[in-house]
């Protein structure tokens, strides 16, 4: 959208200066035209991000249950090269909607999953310590919760009986 509206106001300068040509040296107008709507258009583009977003509770849905979400310590998101960000109850949700193809394994930059230990942090899916334990109770049943250290995942396994899991082995269930 940005693109055409760049292109329009482009287009208009060279209209309005071609006009005003008859008038004075209008090169002189275009190249300076030419250099504001340059200017605008990087850093228009440079705004954009296309990275993972806040999980807003009780606002947000779950892209594969379509449920809101209300638990912080479970999910994720899976982030497309273009920029969409898909959003996740619990790892049951996110699992399910990356088997079903609903996009494809190409387009997907990254994914985030969120911490149990501190809800609103997301960590790096290949650096994850998964710890799934029928304790935890997610929202989906998933009953899988990620951390950032596997110290921290060793102390809540002591409170919830339950066993670390690769991301790997999870990707290929």
């Amino acid at each position: 959208g940005w693109i055409f509206v760049s292109v329009g106001l482009l287009l208009l300068a060279i209209l309005i200066m071609e006009y005003k040509r008859k008038k004075d040296g209008v090169v002189s107008r275009i190249k300076k035209a030419v250099k504001a709507i340059s200017a605008i258009l990087i850093f228009g583009s440079m705004s954009c991000n296309a990275g993972p977003e806040p999980i807003k509770l009780g606002t947000d849905s779950c892209s594969f249950c379509k449920m809101t979400i209300t638990d912080n310590r479970f999910g994720g998101e899976i982030i497309t090269k273009k920029g969409k960000v898909f959003k996740f109850d619990d790892m049951h949700c996110l699992l399910s909607f990356r088997k079903a193809n609903t996009i494809d394994k190409s387009e997907i930059k990254e994914i985030g999953l969120v911490n149990f230990d501190e809800p609103h942090n997301l960590i790096e899916a290949s650096k994850a310590f998964v710890l799934k334990s029928n304790d935890l109770r997610s929202p989906m049943g998933g009953n899988i919760a990620n951390f950032t250290a596997k110290k921290k995942l060793k102390e809540v396994a002591q409170k919830f009986k339950g066993e670390e899991v690769a991301w790997v082995a999870l990707l290929n269930e």
